[in-house]
């Protein structure tokens, strides 16, 4: 299955985010937030923000802006940009 760019866009999205919540992790900002939440689910919900409001954006119901191959290519590569900042998955 070939991937569209806005779908391309979206798992490049992903790898950001993952990028982005394991900095974080490191430098401490989300010490608190950790205990409740593991990282990998911040990923997960930032991912889900990330499809809600580019639905919104293009007018197009989020549901069918990205296909589930996206989706988890998007998050696998932010799971993966996670765990080779931190070390560890949660």
């Amino acid at each position: 299955m070939r991937l569209s760019q806005v779908e391309l866009v979206f798992v490049a999205a992903g790898g950001a985010l993952g990028a982005l919540v394991g900095l974080a992790v490191q430098s401490g900002w989300l010490a608190g937030f950790a205990a409740s939440f593991p990282p990998f689910v911040i990923v997960l919900l930032g991912l889900a923000v990330i499809e809600i409001v580019g639905g919104f954006a293009t007018g197009r119901p989020p549901g069918q802006l990205v296909a589930m191959p996206a989706r988890l290519a998007a998050f696998a590569l932010g799971l993966g940009v996670l765990v080779l900042i931190t070390g560890k998955l949660a």
